[in-house]
């Protein structure tokens, strides 16, 4: 397994860029359950520049009508990242008063 960095910085900047507008490269999920898993997907993806391309269960986008569950769905999204042992970004679940950004790299490990 090798890891590559995650870049918590890219990730913050992603998402204080796009927080009140529209990343237009990603569709808008608003009209069919909401966009909040999307953006927070595609803060991850800002931070590693990585996807898991698995179809049967990875974490991926190319546009709108293809993209991995775990793009755009909570469930799906929390069940990737902390079960992934593949490819991809890998999470812990944690109390909430734990959950911060940190102005330092940490590491996401990727199989190749």
């Amino acid at each position: 397994m090798n890891t590559i960095n995650y870049n918590r910085d890219l990730a913050i900047s992603y998402a204080q860029k796009w927080a009140l507008s529209r990343n237009p490269k990603y569709y808008n999920f608003d009209a069919v359950g909401g966009d909040c898993t999307s953006f927070v997907s595609q803060c991850l993806f800002a931070g590693s520049n990585k996807m898991n391309y698995s179809k049967q269960n990875g974490w991926y986008y190319n546009n709108g009508n293809d993209k991995s569950p775990s793009w755009s769905g909570v469930e799906f999204l929390y069940n990737f990242l902390t079960t992934n042992k593949g490819y991809g970004p890998r999470a812990t679940q944690v109390i909430q008063n734990q959950i911060e950004p940190r102005r330092y790299y940490s590491a996401f490990f990727f199989w190749e």
